[in-house]
Parts: structure tokens; C-alpha cells; sequence
């Protein structure tokens, strides 16, 4: 029976960085991937957002040069109805203020993302945790866990192999053997996961480059929004919904994307082919539940780690593991791996940057299981977006149907018309959302309203008691 000071089930993103990092603060590490080699078994791909050259900036150096890699610098949304056409397309920003918000070597880095395949990224992550010294067993899958009066003690393989360490970290997936054999959790529950299946393409690059460049796409519809990641020479389009409300065959869900006019019009633009259907499942909730327990921590997708808002799990999966490497050479180092001393590793991922993630959590989750989770009301919000969209520069300067101002009531008609149907979504969904504004962001809006107020009422009412009412409706006190 061979011992480690630290054991970690999974060789995802996670887990090599957990293997990493605890190489690297000089403990003796072994992690374990399922298939012949990290990344071989999941042929989808990820987003990195812009703070990977904040976070891990050395790492980001060489992931521009994988193979898969495409600059990913804005997203846009391609809004549909219920006949499947296009009624708007919305894209993120971009300003110079935004672009200096993270800075690398000189170069502005605060809107430059990345999307890769992870049958590039996961090969080098644990390229990077063998080089400083951790050990890489594949073609192991760990089936359940050692233990000695209640703690978790080690792992066992499908080998028969029994590996004991001073702590375990499970970065196992959402089914994480780790997590419920050591008797932290059970499985997540049917409200707490996500079933994704996706459809990857190869497509031509340079039409690629030219169609739609740097950036992701989003399909938003009456149907549970549709992501799409662009790579180097490929793509994927993918959607889910959480299981306790899933009601179809998954590959049903992807034709219905599939069939619409402006996709098929993309892919004919791009030469894309299709290669493969692929099944994962993503955990999607306000937080993540327990993650430690007496001689195991959980990280990525085990301990259910992904961001509440957009899903993204990659980054949250690395810095949980870095923090769970960094306490269990702690604890190691004090002789005491006990559950009251890993106490310490919720603690600190609750803090900033990761804790932040979850901060609105159940905003979040809310505001997406209501609304691009919920095709019915979809059907609504698309007829929103559309008239708002139409309202807006340049939709009533171009619309010569008729005079200018009566196109303008005319469609301002239409949106006063959905609106009563949204309010209780809005009370709902929106409304709550509201605590997250900063209470300096607050009082300047109650100021700019206060003022507006004042003049429209003459003066008659001072301005402090103005200001003093729209602040209590804001939330400032």
C-alpha cells in the first residue's frame, strides 16, 4: 500500500491544479484520471474569462498557444421567437476603461478571454502539476475511499490499488464518489444539477474570423438559452435545464436549435460540419453546499463550485483547488487533518475573489430558472426585448412605414402591452437583484432623481426630503 500527503481523485482543471499547487508547497502528491490521459474523455470545450490573466497569468501565457485557442472579446445574443425568427441581436461592450481594468505585461487584457477545447487545456494543466512533481496515475477510475474511525484516511482504484494520504481531495465531477463516499454529501439534488447536452462542429477558420471573430454566441428563444463557444477551427452549441423540470430527450432539445433559420445560415457561412453529440452534467445552484469533512476536501464540480450566474467552472474549479492544496499543506504541516482543522478551506473560499461568486447566488439562479429556463415565458420576454429593441436608436430613425412619431407610439403601444404580463417577473426576479448596486452607485441615482423631481414639482418639495425618500426605496439608509 503505497502513502501520499495528499491523494486526489480527478484530473480535470481542479484537480491538476490542486496536484500542482500542493507539488509545489513540497508535499508528496498523486492524482488520479480515469482515462488514458487528462482531457481524453471530455472533447468539450470551456470559456476563460478575462480574469485568468489576473488570477493565473503564467498559465495563460502558454493556453494562447494551444492548438484550440480563439481570443474571445465580447458575446453576442441572437434573440429568436416562437416561429424561430430573428427578432434582435445584442452584443456586450467595449470600452477602454474596460480594457485597462487588467493589465499584463503592458497590454490591456481587461475584455481578452479565451474559449479552448479541453482536450488541450486539461493535458497542459497536468503537464503543468507533473512538472512540479506531482505523480499522474491514468486509466483509474477511484471507486470509494479508505477510512479509519470516521476520518477519510485514502482512496481505492478500479485497480483494486488502495493509495493512503493525509488528506483526499475529491475533483471528481458532479457525481463525486469522493463526496459521497466519505459522507459529505449525497448526490445533488435534481433542483441543484443540470443535464447539457451540446453538438460540436468543425468549421473553416478564417470564415470563422470573418462571420464572428472574437466572440461567443448566445441563442435566447422560447426555449432554455442556448450557448455557443467558437474555438480555433470549431465550435459547440449547447443548452440543459435543471433535471427536476427536464421533460425531453436531450437530443430533442439540441434540434430545436439546430433548426433555426439564422443558425443554419451561420454554419453555411462557416462551412461547419457536425462531429460530435456530446452529455455532461453541471451543477447549478446558489452555492455550494459542504465542501470538507474529517481528512477530505471537494473542489470544482465536486463540491459545486461553478458560477451561479453564468455556469462557468473552469475558474472557480482552479481556485478552489489551489485553496484546498494551500490548507491541506497547513494542516499537514500541524500533524492535524481533522474535519474542525479543514474548517479552514470553506472558510477561505468563502472570501474574496471565489466567495464573491456566490454572494447572489440565489438571485441569480432565480433570475435564470424564471426566465431563459422557462419557454413559456420566453414568449413574453422575446416580445419585450424586441419592442425595446425597436424603441431604441437607430429602430425609429429607420422605420419609414409611416410618420416617425406614429411608428414610435406604435411600437411603445406594443411594449406598455407586455409589460403588465412581466411585472410579477420583474417583482420577482429583478427587483432583488437591485441589493447588489453599490451603496455609492445608490446615492448617486437618488441624486440625479432627487434633482429631475424637484424641477418637475417647481420646488415646492426640498430636495433633501426627495432625496431622502427615493434612497429608502433604493435600499440606502
Amino acid at each position: 500500500m503505497s502513502r501520499y500527503d495528499v491523494a486526489i481523485a480527478g484530473g480535470g482543471p481542479g484537480g491538476a491544479y490542486a496536484a500542482k499547487t500542493a507539488a509545489e508547497l513540497g508535499l508528496k502528491t498523486v492524482f488520479f484520471e480515469r482515462a488514458r490521459k487528462a482531457g481524453e474523455k471530455n472533447s468539450s470545450g470551456c470559456g476563460l474569462g478575462q480574469r485568468w490573466w489576473r488570477d493565473f497569468p503564467e498559465e495563460m501565457e502558454e493556453i494562447v498557444k494551444l492548438p484550440s485557442y480563439r481570443e474571445v472579446e465580447s458575446c453576442v445574443f441572437k434573440i429568436t421567437d416562437e416561429e424561430d425568427n430573428l427578432v434582435a441581436t445584442l452584443s456586450t461592450g467595449r470600452t477602454r476603461r474596460d480594457a485597462d481594468r487588467i493589465v499584463h505585461k503592458g497590454e490591456s487584457r481587461g475584455m481578452s478571454g479565451a474559449a479552448v477545447y479541453r482536450c488541450d487545456l486539461d493535458p497542459f494543466l497536468a503537464g503543468l502539476a507533473c512538472g512540479a512533481g506531482a505523480e499522474l496515475r491514468s486509466s483509474r477510475l477511484v471507486t470509494d475511499v479508505m477510512k479509519k474511525k470516521g476520518r477519510v484516511t485514502g482512496i481505492v482504484t478500479d485497480k483494486g490499488e488502495k493509495i493512503e494520504a493525509d488528506v483526499v481531495i475529491g475533483a471528481d465531477g458532479a457525481h463525486s464518489t469522493v463526496a459521497i463516499q466519505s459522507g459529505i454529501r449525497k448526490r445533488f439534488s435534481k433542483d441543484e444539477i443540470t443535464l447539457v447536452p451540446q453538438v460540436d462542429f468543425s468549421c473553416n477558420e478564417s470564415r470563422l474570423d470573418d462571420v464572428i471573430g472574437a466572440a461567443d454566441l448566445v441563442w435566447f428563444g422560447p426555449y432554455c438559452g442556448a450557448y455557443q463557444v467558437n474555438f480555433r477551427d470549431g465550435f459547440h452549441i449547447g443548452l440543459g435545464q435543471w433535471l427536476d423540470v427536464w421533460d425531453t430527450r436531450p437530443q430533442d432539445m439540441v434540434k430545436r436549435i439546430l433548426r433555426i433559420p439564422a443558425f443554419q445560415a451561420m454554419c453555411r457561412a462557416v462551412d461547419a460540419e457536425m462531429r460530435e453529440f456530446q452529455i455532461h452534467l453541471l451543477p447549478w445552484m446558489p452555492r455550494p453546499p459542504k465542501t470538507y469533512g474529517d481528512g477530505v476536501m471537494l473542489v470544482g464540480d465536486a463540491g459545486g463550485f461553478p458560477c451561479p450566474l453564468e455556469g462557468e467552472g473552469i475558474w472557480h474549479a482552479c481556485m478552489s483547488g489551489k485553496i484546498a492544496a494551500q490548507v491541506a499543506a497547513k494542516v499537514i504541516s500541524k500533524g492535524e487533518p481533522s474535519e474542525s482543522a479543514l474548517a479552514e478551506y470553506e472558510q477561505r473560499w468563502n472570501e474574496p475573489p471565489l466567495g464573491k461568486e456566490y454572494e447572489y447566488g440565489r438571485e441569480f439562479v432565480n433570475f435564470w430558472r424564471n426566465s431563459a429556463f422557462n419557454p413559456e415565458l420566453m414568449k413574453k420576454i422575446v416580445l419585450f426585448i424586441g419592442e425595446m429593441q425597436y424603441l431604441n436608436f437607430p429602430g425609429p430613425v429607420f422605420d419609414w412605414s409611416d410618420d416617425h412619431m406614429t411608428i414610435f407610439n406604435e411600437h411603445l403601444g406594443h411594449l406598455l402591452d407586455v409589460m403588465p404580463e412581466l411585472s410579477d417577473f420583474a417583482r420577482d426576479n429583478l427587483v432583488p437583484l437591485g441589493r447588489g448596486i453599490s451603496r455609492e452607485n445608490r446615492e448617486r441615482i437618488g441624486d440625479m432623481l432627487a434633482g429631475a423631481i424637484r424641477t418637475k414639482l417647481r420646488g415646492f418639495v426640498p430636495r433633501w426630503l426627495i432625496r431622502a425618500l427615493l434612497c429608502r426605496a433604493l435600499g440606502v439608509h
